[in-house]
C-alpha cells in the first residue's frame, strides 16, 4: 500500500517505478479513498496488539477519507514478502538503508511520531507474511 503521506508528496508513481526497476511487475493496482471500517480492518491486529485508543484514533486520523494506492506485485523471487520488505526499508525511515524507499524518501521518525502522538509516516505498507498478504489483498481488492 502506498500511504497518504507518500501520495501527498506525489511519490506514488516514483514508488511504483522503484518496484518495476527492481524487476517486479504490478499485477493489480487500485486507488481509493479510505473509509473507517476498511482501515480499521486492515490495522485490526496492530490495534489489538498496541491496545490503546490513541493508536486507533491515530490510524483514523492518518487514513480516513484520504487516498491510498494498493499494489499487488509479482516477481520470480521465491520469498517475495521478505524481498519487498527489504526494498521498502526499516519501519522507521530514520533507520532505513539509503537505497530503500523509506531511506530515499522518508522524512519522519518513530521518535517524532511518538512525540506528536500520531502514526509514523513511512510512505508504504508491505505485508509481513504470505498469509497476511492474502488477507490484505482480499480486503482491499473486494
Amino acid at each position: 500500500m502506498i500511504k497518504p503521506d507518500a501520495i501527498g508528496r506525489d511519490l506514488d508513481q516514483e514508488i511504483k517505478n522503484f518496484f518495476v526497476r527492481q524487476g517486479y511487475k504490478v499485477k493489480r493496482e487500485k486507488t481509493l479513498k479510505v473509509n473507517k471500517s476498511l482501515i480499521l480492518a486492515h490495522y485490526d491486529e496492530v490495534i489489538k496488539r498496541i491496545g490503546t485508543s490513541d493508536f486507533k484514533k491515530a490510524v483514523i486520523n492518518e487514513f480516513y477519507n484520504k487516498s491510498v494506492v494498493i499494489l499487488e506485485v509479482s516477481s520470480k523471487d521465491q520469498d517475495i514478502v521478505s524481498k519487498v520488505r527489504e526494498l521498502i526499508g526499516a519501519t522507521d525511515p530514520a533507520l532505513a538503508k539509503r537505497n530503500t524507499i523509506r531511506g530515499i524518501h522518508g522524512l519522519d521518525s518513530l521518535s517524532q511520531a511518538r512525540a506528536e502522538n500520531r502514526m509514523l509516516r513511512n510512505l508504504v505498507h508491505a505485508s509481513d507474511s504470505d498469509l497476511n498478504a492474502a488477507k490484505e489483498l482480499k480486503l482491499w481488492f473486494k
